[in-house]
């Protein structure tokens, strides 16, 4: 940049950064447009997979003590000499199971 000495000169700077931005968002435009192509398809998935589905808003202080529960019992001690992996699918599998217990145990008294 250099030093700017008069009104004309700030215009055409102006006019300058301007075209820049404009540019510097069209190869944003493309980059995202591009990112949005690649990722389509896994969007179809996400229903298939039931992975960000929207979780109940009362979450309980029940449910909270079941998972801490879980997690200590299952994940540090029964499962201690195992990988991390392994802890990680069967205290989630076991989460699972015992809230949907919990849940249905809750409509059948309402």
């Amino acid at each position: 940049m250099s030093k700017i000495s008069n009104y004309t000169e700030l215009m055409a700077e102006q006019k300058l950064i301007e075209a820049r931005i404009a540019e510097q968002k069209a190869i944003l435009n493309k980059g995202i447009s591009t990112l949005k192509d690649k990722v389509e398809p896994f969007l179809y998935l996400l229903p298939i997979l039931n992975i960000f589905k929207k979780k109940d808003s009362n979450t309980s202080l029940l449910m909270f003590a079941t998972s801490a529960g879980i997690d200590l019992l299952v994940g540090q001690k029964l499962l201690s000499k195992s990988n991390w992996l392994m802890r990680l699918i069967v205290s989630m599998l076991v989460k699972t199971v015992s809230s949907k217990a919990i849940v249905g145990r809750g409509e059948d008294k309402l």
